[in-house]
C-alpha cells in the first residue's frame, strides 16, 4: 500500500496562485521546490516542504488541459500495469513509483477543468553512482530487470530512467513509454555499464526468455542506435 493518502492533500493551499504553473520561476515563486531537467520547456517537476515525498508533474500553461490529462493518464495507467506485471511475477528487486492525477482548483480551470501529476518519490542513487552498481549488479537484480524490458519493450533503458535506489532496488519509473513501439535493443543504453560477464549473463537471460537470438548475434546490434537520452528521467 502507498504511505501516501492523496485525500489528506490540501489542494485549494497548495495551488492557490492561478499563476504558478505559467513558468518554473512561478512556480518557484509559489513556494515549491522546482527540479533542473533539459526538458524544461516539456514538463516542470516540483516538490513541496508541506507534502515529503511526493513530486508535482505539470506541464506549463501551454499545453491544452485535455493533453495534460492524457498524458498524465498514460503514466498513471503504465505504473498500474507496471506494478501489477512485477507483484504477480514476485520481482523482488524493482519497485514501481505511485502515481495519481488529481484536478487542481477552479482558479485554474480557463476553459475547463485542469490537472497534476502526483508521484511517489524514491530515495534513488545519483545517476554516476548507478552507472557504477549496474557495472557488477546482482544477477538477481538483473535478473528482474529484463524480465520487465522483455515484456514492457517501450522502456527506456537509459540510467535515468531505471536508476538505483539507495535500497537496492531498481526504480521503474519510465511509465510513461511502457506501450510505446518495440524495434528498439534492449538495454541499449544501460548495456555499455555491464561487465562482461554481466552482459553475457543478460543475454542468457533475454535468450531463456524467449527473444529470438537475431539480436544478440554480436554486441554490435544491441548498441548500435545512438544514445540519445535527454538527460532527464520520465519519472
Amino acid at each position: 500500500m502507498p504511505f501516501f493518502d492523496p485525500i489528506g492533500l490540501d489542494l485549494k493551499t497548495l495551488f492557490s496562485d492561478r499563476h504558478m504553473f505559467t513558468s518554473r520561476e512561478a512556480w518557484r515563486t509559489a513556494g515549491f521546490r522546482v527540479l533542473d531537467r533539459s526538458d524544461n520547456r516539456k514538463i516542470m517537476v516540483a516538490g513541496h516542504p508541506s507534502v515529503p515525498g511526493i513530486l508535482f508533474k505539470k506541464y506549463s500553461t501551454a499545453t491544452t488541459s485535455k493533453d495534460q490529462r492524457e498524458h498524465y493518464a498514460h503514466r498513471v495507467e503504465g505504473a498500474d500495469r507496471l506494478r501489477t506485471f512485477v507483484d504477480k511475477r514476485l520481482l523482488k528487486h524493482v519497485a514501481v513509483p505511485h502515481k495519481w492525477i488529481f484536478e487542481l482548483p477552479h482558479v485554474h480551470s480557463y476553459r475547463g477543468p485542469s490537472y497534476i501529476l502526483a508521484v511517489e518519490q524514491f530515495g534513488l542513487l545519483t545517476d554516476a553512482q548507478t552507472r557504477a552498481a549496474y557495472h557488477s549488479i546482482d544477477p538477481d537484480i538483473l535478473r528482474d530487470l529484463c524480465t520487465v524490458l522483455f515484456h514492457f519493450r517501450g522502456m527506456d533503458s537509459s540510467s535515468q530512467n531505471v536508476p538505483i535506489r539507495m535500497d537496492g532496488r531498481i526504480a521503474l519509473i519510465d511509465t510513461e513509454h511502457w506501450d510505446r513501439s518495440n524495434n528498439k535493443s534492449y538495454l541499449r543504453q544501460i548495456g555499455p555499464h555491464l561487465s562482461s560477464d554481466r552482459w553475457k549473463l543478460a543475454k542468457t537471460i533475454f535468450d531463456r526468455l524467449g527473444w529470438a537470438g537475431s539480436s544478440f548475434k554480436g554486441t554490435s546490434k544491441l548498441f548500435e542506435e545512438e544514445d540519445t537520452s535527454s538527460g532527464s528521467s520520465s519519472y
